[in-house]
């Protein structure tokens, strides 16, 4: 068999997929989506990583076992390999860099709360044990305590992504291939040969690959781009799709941060943000009367009710409901079985009021600015510098320059461990640029860019998309008709060109309405107002996004955490 002949390990979702639908790319989809007079210039692309176990055993015994993850645990070994962070499963992680946990550079402590350590890679440990004697991978109670009972290689860690979800990670990278591969030829074929491809230039010349510090985001995104690129790197391709090593890493430049320097997690360093969401009670949100609907019939349940009454009545970051709805998703994500009681629409409807308590904090523009203001620009900037391209430049990916300030505290997984790119290595202006994330980077997004329809917690595996076209020209009349010198953000050139171009945001299998670009005149007048001119684009989000400076200044001190 050769690479191309690889197919995925599953070609459609289980029955009990809790994933995020995408959009079936037929010819009249395609031919509506992507006419002939218009010319895809960029794609971003953010994903959420896949099925994952629950981040927090709450409900359940927390010696349960999870028997989901023997894949994914050979992968994640792979990979601490890779980077030399490997720590056989007998030893204990090493204590995180006190820096990065309530040192001199962190703005609170573990008693407050840091959601992150810094590239330690969870899970840190391979202790989850199972019972030998357990044939047909059940979850079985380990509540008594026995010492001495054999590892499992197919048990999972707490919140760690499974083979489920690197399944359907594989799926995602697959509907990319279709998409900007297959269809509309837009990135290279193979990755081993992108100097042969019509725009020429390096692998990092076209495209640009950023996760978060978390392995279970990085491991849904290897899963995307074997997905996308089945049997590549073909130096370590063995007849399947594990390995996770340093050629891996040579072909696919991945690029990380530091907790402290990462935008895609909200910016809980800055106090007038992080203040929305600690502390939240039940109280708060039980005058709208089906959340107390949904509260009074939760904490009746017999199997979990005293217990998610326990819980909710306790002050909790961001939600009261969304650690119960995150156990039982995980839980139907898996196949497995919900308590007769607990039905999957009440299962929604627990995620409903998770999305409600954390996203109702999301739709004050303060919050936005100083907590997602700094991704937003991310996504301008890149966007931004593409519109700026020559059409030389466009051509010919070797000629582009290279990002700007939008990389700043990146890092690479490299071979051998983890450090600041080298020059050589800064990605240029990407046709496609890849960002794995978390629903606490896409939820925001989806709000700031208009998304007000979402009626649950955002499924495993969501994609937000934002697309930058040109028009070709041939219905110049068309163009001729936008509106021109808006409001842009304050990291946009005064003098950027953007007459001409456009943009398009889909979240999942919908295309998203952008509200500014509704006016006549602020969008493409054959495409509909679904794809916004990049000028009315830029004033809808010239809000959201401050300078450093700026930032500093609203965010205010930090309390010190009491003894």
């Amino acid at each position: 068999m050769t690479p191309s002949q690889i197919t995925a390990p599953a070609l459609d979702p289980p029955p009990f997929s809790q994933a995020a639908p995408l959009p079936k790319l037929t010819p009249e989809y395609m031919e509506k989506m992507y006419p002939a007079y218009l010319e895809l210039v960029q794609a971003q692309v953010f994903f959420r990583h896949g099925e994952r176990t629950p981040a927090k055993m709450r409900l359940h015994n927390q010696q349960q076992a999870w028997p989901f993850c023997q894949r994914a645990n050979f992968l994640h070994s792979e990979f601490m390999k890779a980077v030399n962070r490997f720590v056989p499963r007998e030893e204990t992680m090493p204590v995180p860099n006190p820096q990065m946990v309530g040192g001199k550079d962190s703005r609170y402590t573990e008693k407050t709360g840091t959601l992150k350590s810094g590239l330690e890679y969870e899970p840190a440990k391979w202790s989850v044990r199972l019972e030998p004697s357990n044939p047909d991978n059940s979850m079985v109670d380990l509540s008594d305590g026995k010492e001495g009972k054999a590892w499992d290689p197919k048990a999972c860690e707490m919140g760690q992504l499974s083979d489920i979800g690197l399944d359907t990670l594989y799926r995602t990278g697959a509907f990319l291939r279709s998409l900007y591969i297959d269809k509309l030829g837009f990135v290279p074929s193979d990755p081993e040969s992108a100097s042969a491809h019509k725009n020429k230039g390096r692998l990092s010349d076209w495209l640009y690959i950023r996760s978060t510090d978390y392995s279970r985001v990085i491991q849904s995104t290897h899963a995307l781009l074997v997905g996308m690129y089945p049997g590549h790197p073909r130096s370590a391709w063995n007849g399947d799709w594990t390995a996770f090593n340093a050629d891996f890493l040579r072909l696919f430049p991945m690029h990380t941060r530091l907790h402290r320097h990462e935008t895609m997690n909200g910016n809980f360093a800055c106090y007038n943000f992080f203040k929305h969401f600690i502390d939240v009670t039940v109280d708060s949100d039980n005058s709208f009367k089906w959340i107390n609907d949904v509260y009074r019939q939760t904490i009746g349940l017999q199997s979990i009710g005293q217990r998610a009454k326990e819980m909710m009545n306790k002050p909790h970051f961001g939600s009261n409901f969304h650690p119960i709805y995150d156990e039982l998703v995980s839980l139907a994500a898996h196949g497995g079985k919900l308590p007769d009681d607990v039905s999957l629409d009440l299962m929604d409807s627990l995620g409903a009021v998770a999305y409600h308590q954390w996203a109702r904090r999301v739709y004050f523009l303060q919050v936005q600015r100083l907590g997602f203001g700094r991704l937003v620009d991310d996504i301008v900037q890149t966007m931004a510098q593409a519109a700026a391209l020559s059409d030389e430049q466009l051509a010919d990916s070797s000629r582009r320059p290279v990002l700007g300030p939008q990389t700043r505290g990146d890092l690479v997984l490299a071979p051998g461990g983890i450090r600041e790119p080298r020059k050589e290595e800064m990605p240029r202006v990407p046709r496609l640029a890849l960002y794995g994330g978390h629903d606490v980077t896409l939820a925001p997004m989806s709000i700031i860019m208009g998304g007000q329809n979402h009626h649950r917690w955002l499924p495993f595996a969501s994609t937000l998309t934002f697309e930058l076209f040109k028009d070709k020209g041939s219905r110049n009349s068309s163009v001729q008709e936008e509106i021109s010198d808006l409001p842009r953000p304050v990291t946009v050139p005064r003098d950027l060109k953007t007459k001409g171009y456009y943009v398009r945001v889909r979240f999942n299998d919908q295309v998203m309405q952008v509200p500014t670009c509704e006016v006549p005149g602020k969008h493409h007048p054959q495409m509909g107002s679904s794809m916004c001119t990049l000028a009315a684009f830029f004033e809808h989000l010239e809000p959201v996004i401050a300078t450093e400076e700026q930032l500093k200044k609203e965010c205010g001190t930090m309390p010190v955490a009491e003894d």
